[in-house]
Order: structure tokens, then C-alpha cells, then sequence
């Protein structure tokens, strides 16, 4: 077995497990992560022995320089802000915060949840990784626990995200067989699938663990997003640089960045597929369906292999997936559980209109069981990997290449062994799902993993599953 030690660098992760605090805009726990940007992970099996040796070979670790960058000085303040006893300005912590994260949660929340980590503190930095503007630092508490500090700013300096969470060891299955006890061994019921699409014509599945049939996906939903804007930009409606323009009607709640942005902002279509792909941006999503029309985003489920594209139709956006799921009128959400097509059409027309308006740390319960999420076949997302990459190879489809490869989804040495990664991954409560598209010398695969639990704590910590999906990718690397 290998063993390697993989920390999640999420701009916008929407479930983390062991957390102590979450905090900023793009932290809550409704549809991602999506989708994950940078990742590795656990997998189940070595979850609780990694938690239980967390401190191992940190006792004697020296503490390291935060550099002097802007993420730095938010990182030493942090640093200074959980040593017992110290004094904390609120509304120092609040003039930090970026105003979204300011508006849900606020300085006087961040400092009582530093003056807990405090009680164990000091805190002091053993290992620091980051840029100008994020940065990951591995934190030892006078006892010797050890934590992981994830901090990012936004363009102004001011703090975006901040969360701890217990650093995990990932250990890779070193075969077919242990890979099927990785799985089997995780909280939440799930599918993992290996399908070699050497010859498209003829998809091969080569490796399973767990059931077949169709299981909520989260953001990998925006694959078909992409592809009704790659189609709408060959029919000519479209080009890639066209300018949106954001309004208010349009914007959703995290993941992503474009709903912090006043009304009137412009970006092109190429921006907003690039957001909603790489970082899972959620208004830039909901801004390309209302441009293409939720009809053809419809009509490319069947285009793009759907087997049933009745269970994503109507399609939900993502600000009606909030609304739904989690708004204070539960009337709506019983009305579309409980209705057809033209019912639940009827339902999304009488929404109301402008952001979902709802407090993101009240977001805890599942609901794709109501039909509250998007859902596909592994042999569905096979499909929809092969329709994009048919797509790529078209006038129309030439940034499809770079969208899909920004954020490979698996560690960077790993991705690296491939000639190719295209990779959407999503998550809501009690739902991880991961779409890998992997082209090499031994050929071409797609790896599909959906994971589903009526438990939001099964799925808490996202990492277990990308743990299992780079365990196959390393499997298929090693031919």
C-alpha cells in the first residue's frame, strides 16, 4: 500500500468533516463543492486510524515563518486571536471579514469560535502552503493536537473562507479487490464505476462497487450545462465571448463568487463556464441556463446520452434547489416531491423571484429523497464525459479542453500521469457524486462515483470519496 498524506484546497467546499469552523460565503453545506477544486482524500478504511495519528511525527516539529503576504497577515492575526486569555476586538474581526461573510456570519461569531480553540491553545504553525491570496497551515495546540488551517482572501484582502478541520492520511487500495472494500467500507451507500472508453462506440465497464441505477449527482449536472452552451455557440446564438450581465433575479447562494457581485456586472459565456465548471459557481450557472433556456439544457440530456431525461425534467437551477430544499415555505417542496411534470413546472413558476434569501447555517437536512437535486446512471455520466470530449473536438467546443481540465479533481502528480483530465464534481446534504474523465497511453476511462446517505454527517467529509475515485485513477495509471 501507498500511504500519502493529501489535505483539500477547496475555494468553495461545501462539506468538511472533523470541522471545528466553517466560516465564509462559500462554506455552507448546500450544492457544493462542488465542486472541489484541488482534492485528495482518505478513504474509509484509514479515515479513523489517520484521525487517531493525527499527531504522529508532529510532537517534535518545528514551527515555521508565515511569510509576509496578505494571506500571511490574516494567518498570524488568526494565530495570535487562539492564545488564551487574548483579547479580541469584534469588530476588528468584522472589518476582516469580506461582506458576504460579514452579512452570514459576522466578527462575534469568529471570536467565540476562537476564543473555544483557544482553551488548548497556544496554537503554532508546523507547515504552511500558500500564495498570496490562500494558503493551508497545519496547526499543533499546546497538548500536541494537531489542525489544518484553510484561509483564502478575496480581491480586497478580506477574508472569504476560514475553517479548520483534523488533517487525514490517504491510503491508496493497492488493488481491484481492496478498492471494493474501500468502498464498501464507507458512511454512505455508494457506487463507484470504471468504464474503459477507448472505443466510444463500444463503453466497457471494467470495474463496480456497489448498486447500479440512478442516484442524485449534485453539480455534475452542469456538464449538461456546458454542452447546451457549447451547442447554442455552434448554432451561432452564442459565442463564447459574449457578454452576460448579472441581475439579481439570477443570483444563487455558494458555492462559487459571482453572487457576491453587485447587479449589472458583465462576463462572457466563457468566464461564467469556466466559474461554473472550476470552482462550481453557482449564479454563473444559473446565469448560462437563463442565456441558453431551461428547454435546452433539457433537450441536451437526451443529446448527451441521458438514459431517462424525465428525472431531470423539469430542470432545476440552483437557486430553485435552495429555495425548495431549504426555504421557509415547505409547501413548495411537498408540491414538487409530490408532482408530475407540469405540476412541478407550475411550482417553479411561482417561486419568488431574487436571490433564495436564506441564513446558510441553517442548511443541514437532506433533501434529494423529494426529487431535490439532479440525478443520473453511472452509464449516464459515461455518456455525458463522451459527449463533451466529441464536443472538444469541434470549432465550437475548443475551450472545452482547458474548462474541464482546470480542476482535475485528484492530486497534481497524479493527474500528471495522464494525458488528459476532464473532471466535474458536486455535493449537497448527504450527497458527494464525482465525474473523471482520464486519458492515457493504456488508454481512455471514465471513473464515476455517487455517493448518497439520508445522513448530511455520511457525506460530511467529501474527501473519503475523492479518496477512493484518485484510488482508481492510480489503479489505471499503473496500467
Amino acid at each position: 500500500m501507498t500511504t500519502t498524506t493529501m489535505t483539500m484546497r477547496h475555494r468553495a467546499p461545501a462539506l468538511i468533516a472533523g470541522l471545528a469552523l466553517v466560516l465564509g460565503a462559500c462554506s455552507t453545506g448546500g450544492d457544493d463543492t462542488e465542486g472541489p477544486e484541488e482534492t485528495g482524500a482518505p478513504t474509509s478504511a484509514s479515515a479513523t486510524e489517520a484521525s487517531e495519528d493525527a499527531t504522529d511525527g508532529t510532537a517534535d516539529a518545528p514551527v515555521v515563518e508565515i511569510p509576509d503576504t496578505p494571506v500571511g497577515e490574516q494567518v498570524t492575526w488568526t494565530i495570535a486571536s487562539l492564545v488564551p486569555g487574548a483579547a479580541i476586538d469584534a469588530a476588528d474581526a468584522d472589518a476582516r471579514l469580506a461582506p458576504a461573510v460579514r452579512e452570514s456570519t459576522g466578527g462575534a461569531a469568529l471570536v467565540q469560535a476562537f476564543t473555544g480553540f483557544a482553551t488548548t491553545g497556544p496554537w503554532e504553525p508546523i507547515g504552511y502552503e500558500g500564495d498570496d491570496a490562500a494558503a493551508v497551515v497545519t496547526l499543533r495546540d499546546s497538548a500536541g493536537a494537531v489542525l489544518e488551517l484553510s484561509i483564502s482572501l478575496a480581491e480586497d484582502g478580506l477574508i472569504e473562507q476560514l475553517f479548520f478541520q483534523e488533517p487525514f492520511e490517504f491510503e491508496a487500495a493497492a488493488s481491484w479487490d481492496e478498492l471494493t472494500d474501500d468502498v464498501e467500507a464507507l458512511p454512505a451507500e455508494t457506487t463507484l464505476v470504471v468504464t474503459d472508453v477507448t472505443d466510444p462506440a463500444n463503453p466497457e465497464e471494467v470495474f463496480r462497487a456497489g448498486d447500479d441505477g440512478a442516484f442524485p449527482i449534485g453539480s455534475v449536472f452542469k456538464l449538461y450545462v456546458l454542452g447546451a452552451v457549447t451547442d447554442a455557440v455552434a448554432a451561432g446564438t452564442l459565442t463564447w465571448d459574449t457578454p452576460l450581465t448579472l441581475t439579481e433575479d439570477v443570483k444563487s447562494m455558494p458555492s462559487g463568487e459571482l453572487q457576491n457581485e453587485p447587479a449589472g456586472t458583465q462576463v462572457t459565456v466563457q468566464e461564467a463556464a469556466e466559474a461554473m465548471i472550476a470552482i462550481s459557481d453557482n449564479t454563473a450557472t444559473d446565469l448560462l441556463i437563463e442565456t441558453v433556456g431551461r428547454e435546452a439544457v433539457e433537450a441536451q440530456l437526451a443529446v448527451m446520452g441521458q438514459s431517462d431525461p424525465g428525472l431531470n425534467t423539469p430542470l432545476l437551477t440552483t437557486r430553485e434547489l435552495f429555495i425548495l430544499g431549504w426555504g421557509d415555505d415547505q409547501a413548495p417542496r411537498q408540491a414538487w416531491a409530490d408532482g408530475d411534470e407540469t405540476e412541478r413546472r407550475a411550482v417553479l413558476e411561482a417561486l419568488p423571484a431574487g436571490p433564495p434569501g436564506i441564513d446558510p447555517t441553517t442548511i443541514a437536512e437532506t433533501v434529494w429523497q423529494d426529487g431535490l437535486d439532479w440525478f443520473a446512471t453511472p452509464a449516464d455520466l459515461v455518456a455525458a464525459q463522451l459527449a463533451l470530449q466529441e464536443k472538444a473536438d469541434t470549432p465550437a467546443g475548443e475551450p472545452l479542453t482547458a474548462i474541464l481540465g482546470a480542476s482535475p479533481g485528484i492530486e497534481p502528480a497524479v493527474a500528471e500521469t495522464f494525458d488528459e483530465v476532464a473532471f466535474k464534481g458536486g455535493s449537497s446534504m448527504g450527497v458527494v457524486a464525482l465525474s473523471h474523465y482520464y486519458s492515457g497511453p493504456d488508454g481512455d476511462h471514465v471513473v464515476t462515483v455517487q455517493a448518497r446517505s439520508d445522513s448530511q454527517t455520511d457525506t460530511a467529509d467529501a474527501r473519503i470519496y475523492f479518496g477512493v475515485a484518485q484510488s482508481a485513477a492510480m489503479l489505471l495509471g499503473e496500467g
